[in-house]
């Protein structure tokens, strides 16, 4: 397996766009308190790959996985407070060592405030993904299951329950609506991916934000809101490339 990645470190403050300043009232300010350039090693993130014939490279900016099975990627500095984290993401076919799946596109896959259920780190797993399970976090399954699944699930820790989700028919869950071309990939397109947490107020429940370029696809007002934790990026059978990786924080 290659591993390559880079990443820099900066607290400018961050010119952000109007969609994501609806969340972060004034007199507050998002502030980029952290991100990845993909140019400085792989110091801030841990990988988990279930096949040892998985490929992740950082070079020139670009953080490319090709994959034939489970991956997740993880991003070690703990997160709290109202953040927001922010990638552009590109999916091309899976790479021939995806054996059946190759060529395909799918599973831009993300947890987040994940912790052991003792409020510890994630532990290291396996990279299957039934690992998990045990995993208290939230999940998005962007294009899943061969891209034809967009899904929110809040893993307990004992459960993996869908919140609410789009699927093609023959794949629903009851109460999920179809998919349309707004929560698929599209091959070669880049998407800009944009994850809220933050604390729900009275004039505000909502918690969680997830939005997939201009289309904020997924919120939550959960009376018992998960706030911090950990973030990793997953997928299987694929290939991604990850951009300008941000953490940013309403202060």
């Amino acid at each position: 397996m290659g591993t390559a990645l880079r990443l820099s470190l900066c607290g400018l403050i961050l010119a952000a766009p109007l969609a994501a300043l609806a969340w972060c009232e004034a007199p507050r300010k998002l502030e980029q308190v952290a991100a990845d350039d993909f140019r400085a090693g792989l110091a801030r993130w841990r990988l988990e790959a279930e096949d040892t014939r998985a490929v992740v490279t950082a070079q020139d900016g670009v953080l490319d996985i090709a994959t034939p099975a489970g991956l997740s990627l993880w991003w070690r500095p703990h997160l709290s407070g109202d953040y927001a984290i922010r990638f552009t993401a590109l999916a091309l076919p899976a790479p021939a060592s995806a054996g059946p799946h190759a060529g395909r596109l799918s599973d831009l896959n993300m947890f987040w405030n994940a912790l052991e259920a003792d409020g510890s780190e994630p532990h290291p797993r396996s990279g299957r993904f039934a690992g998990y399970d045990t995993l208290p976090t939230y999940y998005v399954g962007f294009g899943a299951n061969a891209n034809t699944t967009t899904r929110l699930r809040h893993y307990t820790g004992s459960e993996r329950r869908l919140l609410t989700g789009y699927a093609d028919g023959s794949t629903a869950e009851p109460g999920e609506a179809p998919m349309t071309p707004q929560t698929r990939l599209h091959a070669g397109q880049p998407l800009t991916v944009e994850i809220v947490s933050r604390r729900p107020t009275a004039a505000d429940p909502v918690h969680l934000r997830w939005r997939a370029g201009s289309n904020e696809l997924f919120t939550r007002a959960d009376a018992n809101a998960r706030l911090h934790g950990w973030f990793a990026l997953r997928t299987t059978a694929s290939r991604l490339q990850i951009r300008d990786f941000q953490i940013l924080q309403c202060r």
